[in-house]
């Protein structure tokens, strides 16, 4: 008969035995062809950026650790789909440091726009800066 502790005593001895190996895990790419008429000038309005954590570290308080995404990844992704413009977003992982956001934006040569995270906004109040201006321009 089947009991718990046994599950946990073979799941134990799987896991001991798995060779420990490290793996970087790529962005999923579409395996079948977009199959109907994609409108010009179509755009994905939320996508993010997760550089590498060697060049843009994570936020210290962040609640989970996602797997790259690089903006090469990001463009073949929307080549497949047949998306013109994308709309990136800074993932809470980054806190409010927008670098990796821009990195990915200029990868995509003027066809991706940011959303500006109003915590951004409010560091620029309390140095006397004016709030909003529009979100294709980097602050």
């Amino acid at each position: 008969m089947l009991t718990r502790r046994g599950i946990l005593l073979a799941s134990i001895a799987a896991g001991i035995t798995m060779p420990n190996r490290t793996v970087f895990a790529t962005a999923a790419q579409p395996a079948t062809p977009v199959n109907f008429d994609v409108p010009a000038g179509a755009c994905d309005c939320h996508t993010h950026i997760h550089g590498d954590p060697a060049k843009f570290p994570f936020f210290a308080g962040r609640v989970y650790t996602p797997e790259p995404a690089s903006p090469e990844e990001m463009s073949a992704l929307h080549k497949a789909l047949r998306i013109e413009r994308v709309v990136v977003v800074t993932p809470s992982v980054y806190g409010t440091d927008n670098s990796a956001t821009l990195f990915g934006m200029k990868a995509r040569r003027g066809r991706a726009r940011r959303c500006r995270d109003r915590r951004q906004d409010a560091g620029r109040r309390s140095r006397g800066h004016e709030p909003g201006g529009h979100p294709r321009h980097p602050a």
